[in-house]
């Protein structure tokens, strides 16, 4: 379930050859981004979700951070990605 505090958080990750993926965590019930992020590391470093990625290496020189809100219309919104953070 998507709240008025969820988050969609990218993380990046690198293949064996160096290039960048990027997987997206939806993350429910912070109050602010540096919670979101801190449980989107989490699950990302889940050994079953690593497996699911092939034990890619998380390179977190880059994270996206956006609100996932919805207007009294029903319309679900992400809000402006935020500039890279380390």
């Amino acid at each position: 379930m998507v709240t008025g505090r969820s988050w969609l958080v990218g993380l990046g990750f690198r293949t064996p050859r160096g290039r960048l993926v990027r997987h997206f965590y939806v993350v429910d019930g912070m109050a602010d981004p540096e919670r979101a992020h801190e449980a989107a590391l989490e699950r990302a470093n889940d050994p079953s979700e690593r497996a699911a990625h092939a034990n890619l290496r998380l390179d977190d020189s880059c994270v996206e951070m956006r609100r996932v809100s919805r207007d009294a219309l029903g319309t679900w919104r992400l809000c402006v990605p935020s500039p890279c953070t380390a």
